[in-house]
């Protein structure tokens, strides 16, 4: 099918991201490190999110920790409803990701950190209300597709600023590189946008293959954000784990012919990735590796600029997005929708709220 006559939202938030990314640059510092002063002291740090925003605070913990503090990841389901299994300490803090700040159970976990005393934060949009937050670090303004993007993107990059200035403070080792990459993420990203053409032969493969994505350490945030984007915005049939729970079992369901995402960056976990790789490669699959090319049959590569590898989903996630986007054109559909132009899908989503 060809693409949808009008451009979406989704791709044009998609292009609007090096401008967000250059207003952080230019303006996030100062908020990043009033965020620092507020909770830069605190004993352990739980980011809470949900969906989209739960990948975000698994890059965020991953960012914290490069920082010296103890960060643990929760979905905000988890926290919310589960408090006897994430007890709230005098010194811990509380990052609640929520873009819209509508979210049932993001609501929910802030209203219950704020409860206990907690000091507690927030990332969100321009126009976002988190009440009880003691400041609430800006990214976007509020997106319009339903396909999540550059919202993502600003929200992994504010807590990477927030890393950057509290492991600088503390002289940790961990956050050496990270305000030069981030500085040049802007230009970065609107260089890996230019170069949709390389995403192409993988996408319209994927719109009718199997496909699975594997990440390691940070980047298993960014295999799974890729399933999020391609099922909400093309409802392709994709599936993603941590690259060695990939391997511990559900590899054996994969088949010649299906497509293989591997995200491999420079890190702790590159020869594990490539020897993963060259297995799918052995079984038949089609390979595609984002970030360090690896020389086996049948494999493409989509190259990514070497970061920190802490740093790096911010970067890998843009040809998650560009996948997306491009399935969904090629199939025909608005990305936009969530399905609700669809009256069976909009009724059935009314029968509960987000």
């Amino acid at each position: 099918m060809s693409a949808p006559a009008t451009e979406s939202k989704m791709r044009q938030t998609m292009q609007r991201q090096p401008a967000d990314l250059r207003r952080l640059m230019d303006d996030g510092w100062e908020q990043a490190g009033q965020a620092v002063d507020l909770i830069g002291t605190s004993e352990r740090v739980f980011l809470v999110g949900i969906g989209t925003s739960y990948h975000a605070a698994l890059v965020g913990a991953w960012l914290i920790r490069a920082a010296g503090l103890d960060a643990r990841a929760v979905s905000s389901f988890d926290f919310a409803r589960y408090p006897d299994s994430y007890p709230l300490e005098v010194d811990d803090a509380v990052i609640v990701m929520a873009h819209t700040g509508v979210k049932r159970f993001s609501a929910e976990s802030l209203a219950r950190a704020t409860a206990r005393g907690a000091n507690v934060i927030s990332v969100g949009s321009l126009t976002a209300e988190h009440p009880g937050a003691l400041l609430t670090l800006r990214t976007t303004e509020r997106e319009q597709s339903a396909a999540y993007t550059t919202s993502h993107l600003a929200a992994m990059t504010v807590l990477a600023q927030f890393a950057t200035e509290l492991g600088e403070r503390r002289d940790e080792a961990g956050v050496a590189g990270f305000r030069e990459a981030l500085m040049a993420l802007p230009d970065r990203v609107a260089e890996l946008l230019a170069r949709e053409a390389e995403i192409d032969p993988i996408a319209r493969y994927a719109t009718d293959h199997r496909v699975y994505m594997a990440g390691a350490g940070p980047n298993e945030a960014t295999a799974l954000e890729a399933v999020i984007k391609v099922r909400e915005a093309a409802y392709g049939g994709i599936d993603a784990l941590a690259a060695e729970q990939f391997l511990h079992g559900p590899m054996v369901a994969f088949n010649a012919g299906d497509l293989l995402g591997m995200i491999n960056v420079p890190g702790a976990a590159t020869d594990r990735t490539a020897a993963i790789a060259a297995v799918g490669a052995a079984m038949g699959g089609r390979l595609w590796i984002v970030g360090e090319a690896i020389d086996l049959p049948n494999a493409t590569s989509f190259v990514l600029p070497a970061v920190p590898e802490m740093i790096s989903p911010l970067l890998g996630v843009v040809p998650m997005q560009m996948l997306a986007l491009r399935m969904a054109e090629m199939k025909g559909l608005d990305p936009d929708t969530f399905r609700r132009n669809d009256e069976r899908y909009r009724e059935a989503f009314a029968l509960l709220k987000l």
